[in-house]
């Protein structure tokens, strides 16, 4: 029990974590289908896997903090590397990129349309949790790696201003984007002066970015394939019910009436 990551969990906590997830499962019901909705509890439960086996393998004591209704979250209770905390962060989406494939292979066979939107949803979340900025996983891992790298996202931030934007507070949001970029970047870069305590070789820098720039392009062309593909397939299940349909037209009329 000692090891166990439920170990400091008391009534109370187990009891809110089990109202949590029963009531995740009746909104994507509801909204999508039963199905739908225990994938989206195993998705969680296989990211968060993910990193839990990770931090295990450094000897690191590991807590599952829970979930909420946004996902998941793991707590690292030990202090770890830089090169441990970024391949610990890079778990998490390979464990996703696993479960994307099964979903994919469990519709090809099964020809359960449900799968394939469980595959294609598993992998976007999975793609955003690699984006290199923080609090995402990928920002942990770029930390520990190369920390400039997320500035390569600013030409294309920029091209977006000028040549894709018209509204102005996109333009503004775009903009504020590029300032938090350079902010994130500069925060990584006093984390990654640690390397120097630590001894983080290039050799080993390089390999786990190897690894994060091939699991983010693997899922980038599992998502362009399955997007031109399953076009039809993928359109939206989202069923919105006749209550929630009257409640939303009596809202807009009570507050257009105002």
């Amino acid at each position: 029990m000692q090891n166990s990551i439920f170990k400091d969990w008391n009534i109370g906590k187990w009891i809110m974590n089990i109202f949590v997830v029963l009531f995740t499962v009746a909104i994507l019901s509801v909204f999508v289908n039963p199905l739908f909705a225990l994938g989206y509890i195993v998705m969680l439960i296989i990211h968060e896997s993910g990193h839990i086996i990770s931090a295990k393998s450094y000897g690191a004591q590991v807590r599952f903090g829970g979930f909420t209704p946004f996902g998941a979250y793991i707590q690292i209770l030990d202090q770890t590397t830089v090169k441990e905390n970024a391949v610990i962060a890079m778990s998490g989406p390979l464990f996703g990129l696993l479960n994307a494939l099964i979903y994919f292979f469990l519709f090809y066979f099964l020809k359960n349309q449900t799968f394939l939107w469980l595959s294609f949803f598993a992998g976007i979340v999975s793609l955003m949790n690699l984006l290199p900025l923080n609090p995402f996983d990928g920002g942990k891992v770029i930390a520990g790696t190369y920390y400039y790298f997320p500035l390569i996202l600013i030409p294309f931030v920029i091209y977006s201003i000028i040549v894709l934007t018209d509204d102005q507070l996109m333009i503004y949001a775009q903009a504020l984007f590029i300032i938090y970029i350079i902010h994130d970047v500069l925060k990584m870069r006093r984390a990654n002066r640690l390397e120097r305590i630590f001894h983080i070789g290039h050799e080993s820098k390089a390999a786990i970015f190897i690894v994060y720039l091939s699991a983010t392009v693997l899922l980038s062309g599992l998502m362009i394939v399955m997007s031109i593909e399953y076009r039809d397939a993928l359109l939206p299940q989202i069923v919105i019910p006749d209550e929630f349909t009257e409640l939303i037209n009596f809202l807009k009329n009570f507050f257009a009436s105002r």
